[in-house]
């Protein structure tokens, strides 16, 4: 009876380890990749390169049929996989308090330079008087500069233009009242002093006397070509 049971023993420890270590290797996988998650690789890197290479080994196990030194290599994996996930949070938790610690530090030197810096400038503050700022020189005005005007001796008429409005502009005469000047200029293409057109270029004369601008201004007030507001009407 004794021996039965013994060979029933032997059978069934046969029988298990003939199958693959399935449940065993997804343990280990999982293991493996939290430690990855957790930085095992920089906080834990003896502890988690071994759980990793275990793996390695344990798979290549499983397909060569080694399903016994599967099993143990994969307990080593687990072992090792699981400590490199607690060393991994404590060495994290440490850095985290030291950094803390350290800022908390700067900011206690800071506070205090501060406080030893006001007190010194209390305690001095009564024995020397701070210079007073000189004043700032008042910068003057920059003369107004007329713009320059340049008198010019051809015009192009333009769109809309007359020979009082063309008269009028600086560069030309200054003065609407001038504008029989233009005409008698440019007599040669101007036959009504009413139509002007534009793209003609009109010569501008700079000869004259101031008797002759007289007369011109005279003539133009009782024209009633361009008609001058106040002037005397023109003689029938």
């Amino acid at each position: 009876m004794l021996r039965c049971v013994f060979f029933l023993c032997i059978a069934a420890l046969l029988c298990s380890c003939a199958k693959p270590p399935l449940l065993e290797l997804d343990a280990a996988e999982y293991m493996v990749t939290r430690a990855r998650e957790k930085q095992a690789l920089v906080f834990a890197q003896s502890e988690f390169l071994a759980a990793h290479n275990a793996l390695d080994d344990a798979r290549k196990a499983i397909e060569e049929s080694d399903y016994k030194g599967a099993r143990d290599t994969l307990d080593f994996a687990l072992l090792h996989a699981r400590r490199a996930v607690v060393l991994s949070e404590q060495r994290q938790i440490r850095r985290t308090l030291q950094e803390a610690a350290q800022k908390r530090r700067a900011l206690e030197e800071e506070k205090a330079r501060l406080e030893a810096l006001q007190s010194v400038q209390e305690d001095t503050s009564h024995l020397v008087e701070p210079p007073k700022p000189a004043p700032m020189p008042v910068p003057k005005p920059a003369p107004k500069r007329k713009p320059k005007i340049v008198k010019v001796n051809n015009y192009g008429v333009g769109e809309g233009e007359t020979l009082w409005t063309i008269s009028a502009q600086p560069q030309v005469y200054g003065e609407g009242l001038l504008w029989l000047l233009l005409y008698q200029a440019n007599r040669d293409q101007i036959k009504d002093p009413r139509q002007i057109f534009p793209g003609q270029t009109l010569s501008i004369r700079r000869d004259m006397t101031e008797k002759e601008l007289e007369d011109a201004r005279q003539r133009a007030r009782e024209s009633d070509i361009f008609p001058v507001p106040g002037a005397a009407p023109a003689k029938q």
